[in-house]
């Protein structure tokens, strides 16, 4: 799929960024216990960039890659939770410690749970285009025609991705737009009507991914809800555009 650029990231990114960083914290604490070493001496403090140099190196490149949303994100991520746990397991077969793995078992539960609300993150239909620059048909076989308002200015495209939280738009011509954006779509005789947050962008600012808030039902316009419920009654889904 297309890469994107996000604008507003989400408060999940710099917490999973915060425990990367604690990842390496724990190695050097738990390699400072094993060893009888002081976590605050300054000798073993520079003697843990030669000593872990091996783990430092992936958990930067992943935090780059987290910030950035990139697509290997999640693969990178799994392989430096894996890393840091195999090192310590590698630890504990030399001298075993149950502190050391009790600390083991929370930090795989706490990395566990961060890949599964990365991995649902990452999947939401704002950060996802649903096509790719390969793709046979420019952009998709089947167009679902919408429109965006920003500032009374109307801006035609159409849905490329949608979910329950929000959809991606690809529009006719490169479009700078605000962070407040309304989006409307006419489907079977209905219009419905719902105000987002630009979150995401493609590179050439055609394609854009909005979020969407919960809105109550109105009397007389439909919101994103009621037409997220319709075409899935209608069996309408993303991948059928394709």
């Amino acid at each position: 799929m297309e890469q994107l650029k996000v604008k507003k990231k989400d408060v999940l990114v710099l917490n999973l960024i915060i425990f990367l960083g604690l990842s390496f914290v724990f190695l050097y604490l738990q390699y400072a216990y094993r060893h009888h070493l002081s976590p605050f001496s300054m000798a073993y403090l520079k003697k843990s960039v030669e000593l872990f140099w091996y783990a430092s190196v992936p958990l930067i490149f992943c935090a780059i890659l987290v910030w950035r949303h990139h697509r290997w994100s999640l693969p990178v991520y799994s392989f430096c939770a894996l890393l840091i746990s195999y090192k310590v397991i590698e630890g504990l077969f030399i001298e075993f410690n149950k502190i050391i793995v009790i600390a083991l078992f929370c930090y795989t539960v706490i990395s566990y749970f961060l890949y599964q609300l990365f991995s649902y993150y990452l999947s939401l239909a704002s950060l996802n285009a649903n096509y790719s620059p390969s793709d046979l048909f420019d952009p998709l076989l089947r167009e679902m025609p919408c429109s965006i308002v920003v500032e009374e200015l109307e801006i035609p495209g159409h849905l490329t991705n949608w979910d329950d939280e929000g959809c991606f738009i690809k529009t006719n011509h490169p479009s700078m737009l605000g962070q407040k954006v309304k989006v409307i779509i006419q489907f079977k005789g209905r219009k419905f009507e719902q105000e987002g947050e630009l979150v995401a962008h493609s590179v050439d600012f055609k394609g854009i991914g909005i979020k969407f808030g919960k809105t109550p039902k109105g009397l007389n316009v439909f919101n994103w809800a009621e037409f997220n419920e319709l075409i899935q009654e209608l069996g309408f889904k993303p991948e059928r555009l394709r």
